[in-house]
């Protein structure tokens, strides 16, 4: 009943109508699974890192767009000349080089045909010649679900190489009663500390909309903080390209909060569907003792989102802190990413193999001689 047909590079770019009725269609994440995501990423990395597209469409027997599965492919060596084809996720690019990242990643699947896309796409993948597939910062169900389905139909094994931790703060509630839950250090620093940051040091905030501007401002406050900037320049790149490309269903958050006239913090949210995604912070570290900048700018941004009857989540996404995994102390859902290799070539299977047979020392060897 379903057919799945290879899109070229020249379709991918003309394919934003189609891929946003389809993601309407179905549980994949709004923004990163998002053409104006995908596509930004593509243009700023595929050629940079000489990748070659595998955009498969899965269409119905009326010839209606089903289930999209945006990968691509990657080829290297290994020391002694074994040539090695590997799939990946558009938005990730794993072992290959630093890009911007792509979370919640799955394939594009409207909800009525889900399970019977993923097996035609497996079917397809059978038929092709790959040695490996990454699932990079995956959504759990995508590993159950996909990953179960690659299982079943061919010979492969599966490997998690990593999983990454995020918060979602579930917004449908009342404010109130989340600020409540807070430890009493962190309500302080969310809530409390406005009225002095308010008062007695004229701050406030507003919206901002001068993309190229605050861009350049964030990144300068990343130097300060951490010796170098946020986004290098394949980064500003892609996010210019995906601001200008955001689509009804999306729209840019940008905000500063200032005292008096000096911009002193910036927060890059981006709202999609009925969720609020808090890609970025920077704000002055040594700005005043009792107040904690980049927390304070976000309890503002939280708050809209309770106040926002069409918003449910805001989503502080995965990563770290500084100095801590401060994302936790907001009293949210936790949210795994793991990153699922699945090997389907015989060579690399024994090499994983040998690897639970050797001497601690010896794996990170085989690790590099392989690419693992």
């Amino acid at each position: 009943m379903l057919t799945v047909r290879a899109l070229s590079e020249p379709q991918l770019f003309g394919f934003e109508k189609n891929w946003a009725e389809l993601l309407s269609r179905s549980d994949a994440d709004p923004l990163f699974m998002s053409w104006p995501w995908l596509v930004s990423w593509w243009e700023v990395w595929g050629n940079k890192l000489n990748l070659q597209l595998l955009l498969l469409a899965v269409y119905d027997r009326d010839d209606q767009l089903v289930a999209l599965a945006p990968l691509y492919a990657s080829r290297y060596r290994t020391p002694i000349g074994w040539r090695l084809k590997r799939l990946h996720v558009i938005g990730n690019a794993w072992k290959l080089g630093p890009t911007v990242r792509t979370e919640y990643v799955s394939c594009i699947c409207d909800r009525q045909y889900k399970e019977q896309a993923l097996e035609a796409l497996s079917v397809y993948l059978k038929g092709e010649a790959w040695d490996e597939l990454i699932l990079a910062d995956a959504t759990e169900s995508e590993v159950a679900g996909w990953g179960q389905t690659l299982e079943h139909q061919m010979s492969v094994t599966c490997h998690v190489r990593s999983e990454a931790e995020g918060i979602a703060i579930d917004t449908a509630g009342s404010h109130d009663e989340w600020l409540a839950t807070l430890g009493k250090n962190t309500r302080l620093k969310v809530y409390n500390r406005r009225s002095l940051f308010e008062g007695a040091l004229g701050g406030h905030r507003l919206a901002w909309s001068d993309h190229e501007n605050f861009l350049e401002i964030l990144n300068d406050f990343h130097v300060t903080r951490w010796g170098k900037p946020c986004f290098d320049a394949d980064a500003v790149r892609f996010h210019r390209l995906l601001l200008a490309r955001l689509g009804d269903t999306q729209k840019a958050q940008l905000s500063v909060l200032k005292a008096g006239e000096n911009v002193v913090s910036v927060l890059y949210d981006i709202h999609a569907r009925n969720r609020i995604y808090n890609l970025q912070a920077g704000f002055r570290e040594q700005f005043h003792p009792k107040i904690s900048l980049g927390t304070l700018h976000l309890g503002y941004s939280i708050e809209d989102a309770f106040r926002n009857v069409e918003i449910d989540s805001y989503d502080l996404l995965a990563g770290s802190g500084k100095n801590t995994f401060y994302k936790s102390r907001f009293k949210g859902q936790t949210v795994r990413f793991p990153t699922v290799e699945y090997v389907r070539s015989p060579v690399l299977k024994a090499a994983y193999g040998a690897r639970g047979y050797l001497p601690q020392g010896l794996v990170s060897s085989v690790n590099r001689f392989f690419r693992l």
